[in-house]
């Protein structure tokens, strides 16, 4: 599995996959450090609006960066070094989940890092069991939608991706910040990060909901890992491809 999580790695040499992952968080958090050196009205919330636009933007931002990885992989004989290397396509399917996963970690970090220096040498408190709670959700909160999209970038490239995530992102914002998601939000996994954000920030959701629903999060992307590796194990490599 090491070998590879490492192949996959080597494969985002040369394209704009490292851009992302290093050069996007980091000018994400210099705006906002910008933002709070020109504002007061975040005073004493700065992390959780951090967060919150964080939440919003990496939502929607792996609707674009699943393809992106995908990529080379589609260039390099239209995915034929992971359909024909003879290695199990489930379990291929699922190492990709796991890679993405972890660079969904590292891009969390690469953003958080520079913040909470931020914050420090500002004289800003935070509280550490709060910072806990948002790093939780803005990582395993966004994990149950990852299979979905590579699904859709396997199966229909850029276009087939990015579309359901604006509407995704769009339908998040309304329903988990606004009363019009009561009662029906918690049957959007899309909608769990930002609830689940905007309901602790609130505090009208206790650790024990949040632990439970980034639970539900974890269970949902390891069932939709299941069902999208099986489709990928029968897949035959065409998709439908950007005119």
């Amino acid at each position: 599995m090491f070998n590879i999580l490492k192949s996959y790695w080597i494969r985002t040499k040369r394209t704009p996959s490292r851009m992302v992952i290093i050069l996007c968080p980091l000018l994400f958090t210099g705006l906002f450090i910008v933002y709070l050196l020109s504002s007061t009205s975040l005073k004493g919330v700065e992390l959780a609006y951090f967060f919150g636009a964080y939440t919003t933007l990496a939502g929607f931002s792996i609707s674009f960066f699943i393809p992106m990885l995908y990529e080379s992989d589609k260039k390099a004989g239209i995915y034929a070094n992971d359909l024909r290397i003879g290695i199990c396509r489930k379990k291929l399917f699922f190492a990709k989940y796991l890679f993405i996963f972890i660079l969904l970690i590292t891009i969390e970090g690469i953003v958080l890092l520079p913040f909470l220096l931020f914050l420090y040498f500002h004289g800003i408190k935070i509280q550490i069991s709060d910072l806990e709670v948002y790093t939780m959700i803005g990582s395993v909160g966004l994990i149950s939608m990852v299979p979905f999209y590579q699904f859709l970038s396997l199966k229909f490239d850029y276009t087939g991706s990015i579309l359901p995530g604006t509407i995704f992102t769009l339908a998040a914002v309304l329903l988990g910040t606004t009363d019009l998601g009561s009662g029906i939000w918690y049957y959007f996994p899309f909608v769990y990060p930002i609830r689940l954000l905007y309901g602790y920030v609130c505090r009208s959701f206790n650790l024990n909901t949040i632990v439970f629903y980034l639970f539900l999060s974890f269970f949902i992307s390891f069932v939709s890992v299941g069902i999208c590796s099986f489709w990928y194990n029968q897949w035959d490599g065409i998709s439908k491809m950007e005119e």
